[in-house]
């Protein structure tokens, strides 16, 4: 038992010393919000590959999460719109043929990234 409980200690030690190297244990970091479209035809598209080449630097490889809210605040998920794409790995795409009213609102978006990724960003 004591055995085990020093290799458990151990390995406890060594991978507190190693997760700042790794970047593991960092909280996550939202970007800051990003609206490079608008709802002209075809509809609102806020593309992460898009995004990244035009804000180089400011959104890590592989966003954890997405976050969409319509320019004034509202969330995509209380709009009652329908989305043809959200997705962290993807980005937001609204279409305004899938909408009843013909038209998206306009929205901006946003990614959760791990902190202090650097090595992670474009």
């Amino acid at each position: 038992m004591m055995k085990l409980l020093i290799i458990v200690l151990g390995a406890a030690m060594l991978l507190s010393f190693m997760e700042p190297m790794m970047g593991v244990g960092h909280p996550p970091c939202w970007t800051r919000w990003f609206s490079s479209d608008n709802p002209d035809e075809p509809g609102d598209i806020e593309l992460l590959v898009e995004l990244t080449h035009q804000f180089k630097g400011d959104i890590c490889h592989k966003p954890m999460k997405i976050q969409v809210e319509t320019v004034d605040g509202v969330p995509a998920n209380k709009t009652g719109q329908i989305f043809h794409l959200y997705s962290n790995t993807g980005g937001f795409i609204c279409r305004n043929d899938q909408q009843g009213s013909g038209k998206c609102l306009d929205y901006k978006v946003r990614f959760q990234c791990q902190c202090n990724s650097k090595e992670h960003l474009y």
